[in-house]
Parts: C-alpha cells; sequence; structure tokens
C-alpha cells in the first residue's frame, strides 16, 4: 500500500533528519579530541537521563537532606566549571542506600549513595568520585553505551529531536524506552577503558578546581582495603565495571608524578566534610541483617531466610535486602522490604509489584507459609541486566510494610527450580 498524508510527511521527514544527522553526526570527543559518531542529541540526551533518574529513585530512594544535598551539588558545580562539557547542566542526587557506589546517567545526571558518603574521609576525596562521573558525561561514555545497543532508524529519530522537528508523540515513547534501557546497561557497568579514562580526567578536574589529587589516591587504597577486609561480593557494586584497584592507584601515583602537580595550591577539606558526614543516617546492623553461612537474619522485624547449599548471597541495594543466586547458574532472586502509602491485601500488594516492574501476571493462590498469610503468585517479565524471567514471588503484608520474596529463572528452566525456589520460600520466617 503507498504511503499518502501525514505518514508520507512524517516518512520524509525522518528521512531527511536522519540523512541530516548521518553527515552531522561526527563530532569531536571533549576530552579525546578525536572524531566520534554521536547520533543522540544533547536534547535527547537530557530527556534520556531524566527518565533515568525517575527510574534510579523508585529503586533506591533520595536522602532528602537539603543541606547536604547542596553541599554535594556545590562540589560537583565547582568540578563542572573546569571540565570538558560544562555547559551540561549537571544534576546531582544522593541516594538513601548503604550501598558503596555512585554512577552518571546521560545529560549530567551524576547519583552518589549514603553508603559511599560514610566512606569517605574529607571533601577531596568526595571530588575525586563526582569528578570521575563528571568525566563519563563529558566523555560521551553513557551515549556510546546507548548507541551500541540501538539501531540506525531509533537512534535516527532521537537525532531528529536536536533538528526541532515535531516527530510526533513516536519520539517521546522511544526517549522513555531508552531511558528504561540506559537504566539496565548502567548496572553492566563501562568499559575499563572508560574507567580509566575517567579517572585521569575526574584527577585533572579535582585539580583545576583547587583540590588535592592525592585525595583520589587515598580513596582508592581505602577501597583496596575494605576489599581485602571484607571480600569481593560486598563492594562488587562499586567495583563490578572497574578497573583492579591496584591498577588505579598505580593511575594516580603517575599523575602525581607529572611537574605540573607540585605548582597548584589544593586542598582536602577535612573538617566541612566530616561536619556534613555527620548529618547521615546511621544504620544499626540490625536495620540492615546479616548472613552467616546460608541463613539471612533481620532482627529487628524477626525476618530471617536460608538458601540450599549450592547458592550463595549477593549484596543488594534500595528496597532489596539480600539476593541470593544459584552457583554459576542463571537463577536468583531477592528479599525486598516497601513500605505502602496506603492498605493492601497480599493479593492487590502482588500485583501493584508486577506492574510496577512491568511483569505479565500468570497465576496466583491465597497461602498460609510458615512467614504468614500471603499471595504466591507467578509472573513473567524483564530481568534488571535485561532478558526475560518467570518469577515466583511470595508476598505478605504487615504492619504497613510488604515483604516480597522472589525467585527468578529463565523459562526454559522454570520446571527444574521448582523444588529449590519452593524450599527458599518456605524457609522464609517473618515475626
Amino acid at each position: 500500500m503507498p504511503l499518502t498524508g501525514p505518514t508520507l510527511r512524517r516518512g520524509l521527514i525522518l528521512l531527511l533528519a536522519g540523512s541530516w544527522f548521518l553527515f552531522s553526526a561526527c563530532l569531536r570527543n571533549p576530552i579525546t579530541s578525536k572524531r566520534q559518531a554521536k547520533l543522540i542529541s544533547d536534547q535527547a540526551e537530557r530527556q534520556i537521563g531524566e527518565g533515568t533518574k525517575v527510574s534510579i529513585l523508585k529503586e533506591y530512594g533520595e536522602l532528602k537532606d537539603p543541606v547536604l544535598t547542596q553541599y554535594v551539588t556545590n562540589i560537583g558545580k565547582r568540578l563542572a566549571a573546569v571540565c570538558d562539557r560544562p555547559k551540561v547542566d549537571y544534576d546531582f542526587t544522593v541516594l538513601n542506600t548503604d550501598l558503596v557506589n555512585a554512577f552518571a546517567a546521560p545529560g549530567g545526571f551524576i547519583f552518589v549513595t549514603r553508603g559511599l558518603l560514610q566512606e569517605m574521609g574529607n571533601e577531596a576525596e568526595l571530588a575525586s568520585v563526582l569528578g570521575h562521573e563528571i568525566g563519563h558525561v563529558a566523555g560521551w561514555h553513557s551515549i556510546g553505551m546507548i548507541q551500541r545497543q540501538m539501531g540506525y532508524g531509533a537512534l535516527s529519530m532521537l537525532g531528529a529531536i536536536a533538528t526541532g522537528i515535531q516527530m510526533g508523540p513516536e519520539a517521546m515513547i522511544l526517549v522513555a524506552q531508552t531511558a528504561d534501557l540506559f537504566t539496565s546497561l548502567y548496572l553492566l557497568g563501562y568499559s575499563r577503558e572508560h574507567e580509566l579514562e575517567a579517572d585521569r580526567v575526574g584527577m585533572r578536574y579535582m585539580l583545576s578546581a583547587g583540590y588535592d589529587p592525592k585525595a583520589a589516591l587515598s580513596f582508592f587504597e581505602r577501597l583496596g582495603a575494605l576489599e581485602k577486609k571484607e571480600g569481593p561480593d560486598n563492594w562488587e557494586p562499586y567495583l563490578r565495571s572497574h578497573p583492579p584497584t591496584d591498577q588505579r592507584i598505580a593511575l594516580a601515583k603517575s599523575f602525581m608524578e607529572r611537574s605540573f602537580f607540585f605548582y597548584r595550591k589544593t586542598e582536602l577539606k577535612e573538617a566541612a566534610y566530616l561536619d556534613m558526614k555527620a548529618r547521615l543516617p546511621k544504620l544499626r546492623p540490625e536495620e540492615v541483617g546479616q548472613t552467616q553461612g546460608k541463613r539471612y537474619d533481620l532482627a529487628l522485624y524477626g525476618a530471617s531466610l536460608t538458601i540450599p547449599g549450592e547458592w550463595s548471597w549477593e549484596t543488594q541495594g534500595g528496597r532489596s535486602l539480600i539476593g541470593f543466586r544459584k552457583g554459576g547458574g542463571d537463577a536468583w532472586g531477592q528479599l525486598r522490604r516497601e513500605p505502602l502509602d496506603r492498605p493492601f491485601t497480599a493479593e492487590e500488594f502482588a500485583h501493584a509489584f508486577a506492574q510496577e516492574h512491568q511483569w505479565q501476571f500468570l497465576q496466583g493462590r491465597q497461602v498460609l507459609y510458615p512467614a504468614g498469610y500471603g499471595f504466591l503468585g507467578q509472573f513473567y517479565g524483564p530481568g534488571v541486566l535485561g532478558g526475560a524471567f518467570i518469577y515466583r514471588g511470595l508476598f505478605i503484608v504487615r504492619d504497613g510494610t510488604g515483604w516480597a520474596l522472589l525467585c527468578a529463572s529463565p523459562p526454559a528452566r522454570t520446571f527444574e527450580y521448582l523444588v529449590p525456589f519452593e524450599q527458599i520460600l518456605r524457609s522464609f520466617q517473618l515475626r
């Protein structure tokens, strides 16, 4: 059927916009000065970042302390003013999780966790992390991740936003979908090459902003000590995609051997940082829970959980208290605690949870398990890191709080994991 009227016009506009964008897409990378394909406009990049922020806050929550947030923002803006993309409107957010982590989203959205702030000893150490994350934005690293995952047609439509051409609702839908894509991609991390590049430019930004780059070295050394003390599993979220800590330490030492380092007046600002650090909420061990062997205990709520012998624990964040995974396998799960903003039955909580995560309901029933009365449901939907899974979950509502114990496996292996999943679900205890 031939295209006519609005359909034809829109197709021609998209073709012309795509052709224009292909012609103009090779730009100089702000950090490397090398020509590089940038197929996503600044405007689209910003909108993708805004969508990503919504997803991140939904998962982890924001630490709503305006004084502390402004303090972090002031440091970030000081670094952004001397970075290689200073015209980006950088946005800094403190996430309310004890995970030790920091990451950057497209468009200048920078996130640091409460747990990371707890591990730092001075303002310059925080500047080293913020400078590193700004480096990812300045070097188009997140854009590169997205472009490698998307087809040319989708990129052409995103690029057309920059031309001022009205593409209609399709373009906005695509922006939202791209934000969801990056929310999954950031968990996979940047390449080692990009991480080292962000380390290098981050230290340069520190020095230009008046911070002592030796703080980057002290922070890397602290991370290395914590990794050896606590084990790689506990520190995996921050170190997942980063190069080995020893390699980052060597890079920092090499930077400080350069002659210009000794001719700059720099500062650590330890006292100011400790004043701000004192504002961080102190989580008692009983609020976090702990693992011993194959058993997890959260004594404050009388919650406990046991996993089979071939399974192992995984550190989690946000509303997820603890995670677990079949050794070397593709089955996994997590225990979540969700504050509820209105009265829910266990079944209503299960369906609301599934809707939020874009899962399709397959089947379910009311049950009485050792943890109490609840709803046992089975769902189909995407995983955090991509792919599709069958989810088997026990949902319980207690004192205005929802508890969700989830077990997930690829659809083809659902029956294989029925027995261990049932063992895990029935091991859950809740006072």
